[in-house]
């Protein structure tokens, strides 16, 4: 793979190359100028404008769709498919008390302080702050929750149809077409295409068909992307017969709406991206914003750390399902989030073909980040001949730590990369931190939840991934297959029993350290015990050092 030295020696090399290029390319430049001016090809006089249309870029363009990754891949990376209920690696655990994550009360002190952006053990981002978009800061109509003003020629109170309103036509109910799909592994969702009447104070979304001589159903369901979590609340889903009376209706509304639920695994980055967001981009990003969201297991400080997210993907006010006291009347309701694997997308399985690249553009887009073709920083400033490349250390601050984290970024330094350490101190800006990400080519980590900010790297940026001892099994499937299905390049270095303080706290002769797959045969439980919470890194940089060499292949 070739040594550290070959590593400093090709990274100066580069910087040479551009040094001793730039002159040369200026002067080819003007020489082409030159001729091009001489030979009358541009237009002169004061309508030389005239003579060339406006074109207008759309930055918003997808990029050519991925292959979706193979079922070997996708059964790597769902691991806690396996044990349903159980909750994947990222779950926090409290490695003192030995405390269950299955309780609401557990969850709720997962919930990040305001103080911190970054999580110290699962670098999450901060809730508590208040975010909004370029496009938000503009327009200057949206408030905390993320919901913005809309026109007043279109609608008036979140969605409430108005005289003149155009009727939402793009849902037809169809009689031979369940209601409910309650087959699928991790999701329950119902759609009901006509008269559908959600009702707050009881959970409720009734269905009034057309053809009231058939028998009522009804569903129950929990609305989110993982439907064995037993603390999160459910919605019933009830169609009516011809006996029974429809709810009258005290608001009506033009637009669909989507029920879901928010709690959960969330307050933590990783869930709340694989969980919600994906889900919900894959639910609501057809509706071009025109989408009213309601939301059961409500948490503010969700909808505010990510009102950018939200209010592009809705325009209308965002409802509190469970304190709502209106019957509101939609011609179209979701209930439920789609979701097809852990933080990912598979575009086969997509009406609209959406892919995990589609994901990461409309978060960019979201956050006013530059465009699909701008380069990586490193590529896209080529008039600095001494400019490094950026990585971004993310450093745990509870288990699965760089010990030796000043020799980390000492190392880093010497293979000629600028570090710029993720430090919750700093950090307390969400819109602030996403653009800090994005100046950067890379981002560097052990796997766990803050690696889920690779989201915000450019096209082609590389994730460093390194993988603790006894969790190889599922490190592609959590983080390297999203990172390849995104558009970036995907670095892993899984470390040996002398890099891990495993091994000082059990001997070469404990089964943690010699046998890994007896400890998985245990279940998650004993995976997590050992493997993710009592675990910490003493990266050994010499041995690092072939990864760095293609990490930095892949950004020159």
């Amino acid at each position: 793979m070739g040594s550290p030295k070959m590593a400093k020696s090709a990274m100066k090399q580069g910087i040479w190359r551009r040094r001793i290029g730039a002159p040369f390319a200026a002067v080819l430049v003007a020489a082409v100028l030159a001729v091009v001016v001489f030979s009358g090809q541009f237009a002169k006089g004061p309508n030389a404008s005239s003579q060339f249309a406006p074109v207008q870029v759309d930055n918003t363009l997808r990029p050519t769709r991925d292959k979706p990754v193979s079922a070997d891949q996708d059964l790597e990376r769902t691991v806690s498919s396996k044990l349903e209920g159980e909750d994947t690696e990222q779950i926090r655990l409290d490695a003192e008390d030995g405390q269950s994550p299955n309780k609401e009360a557990a969850i709720e002190e997962q919930k990040p302080s305001q103080a911190a952006a970054i999580d110290q053990d699962d670098n999450t981002l901060n809730p508590g702050l208040k975010q909004a978009s370029g496009d938000e800061r503009s327009a200057g109509g949206s408030d905390s929750l993320g919901k913005e003003s809309p026109p007043q020629s279109q609608e008036g109170d979140g969605g409430t149809a108005e005289s003149g309103a155009e009727p939402y036509i793009k849902c037809t109910a169809q009689s031979d077409i369940k209601i409910c799909d309650l087959s699928n592994p991790r999701f329950d969702i119902c759609e009901l295409c006509g008269d559908a009447r959600t009702i707050g104070q009881s959970s409720t979304v009734v269905y009034v068909p057309q053809n009231r001589a058939s028998n009522g159903e009804e569903w129950i369901i929990r609305a989110q992307s993982r439907k064995h979590l037993p603390w999160i609340k459910k919605v019933t889903i009830k169609s009516v017969n011809s006996s029974e009376p429809e709810p009258i209706c005290t608001s009506k509304h033009h637009i669909p709406a989507i029920v879901f639920a928010l709690g959960g695994l969330t307050a933590n980055v990783w869930h709340d991206f694989s969980d919600v967001l994906v889900p919900l981009f894959l639910t609501a990003r057809q509706f071009n914003r025109d989408v009213q969201l309601i939301i059961t297991n409500n948490q503010p400080w969700f909808i505010k750390k990510y009102s950018a997210i939200f209010s592009r993907l809705t325009r209308h006010e965002i409802i509190d399902f469970d304190s709502d006291g209106q019957i509101r009347c939609y011609p179209h309701v979701i209930v439920g989030l789609r979701s097809h694997r852990d933080l990912g997308i598979d575009p086969s399985s997509s009406p609209q073909n959406y892919t995990m690249v589609d994901f990461r553009l409309f978060v960019r887009e979201a956050y006013g980040l530059p465009a699909a073709e701008v380069d990586i920083p490193y590529k896209a400033d080529k008039d600095d001949p001494d400019k490094k490349p950026r990585i971004m250390l993310i450093d745990r601050g509870k288990s699965r730590r760089f010990v030796n984290v000043a020799h980390v970024v000492q190392g880093l330094d010497w293979f000629g990369f600028e570090v710029v350490k993720a430090d919750p101190k700093i950090d307390s800006n969400l819109d602030e931190f996403v653009r800090l990400v994005d100046s950067c080519d890379a981002i560097m980590g052990v796997h766990g939840a803050g690696l889920t900010n690779m989201v915000f790297l450019r096209s082609g940026g590389v994730v460093v991934h390194i993988v603790p001892y006894g969790i190889k099994f599922m490190a592609d499937g959590f983080y390297g297959a999203p990172a390849r299905d995104m558009g970036l390049r995907h670095v892993e270095y899984s470390i040996s029993p002398e890099e891990s303080t495993l091994l000082e706290k059990y001997g070469w002769n404990h089964t943690v350290i010699n046998d890994p797959e007896t400890i998985r045969k245990g279940g998650w439980e004993k995976v997590a015990e050992f493997y993710m919470s009592k675990q910490d890194i003493v990266l050994n940089m010499t041995r690092f050092g072939p990864s760095l060499l293609n990490a930095i292949e892949f950004i020159m």
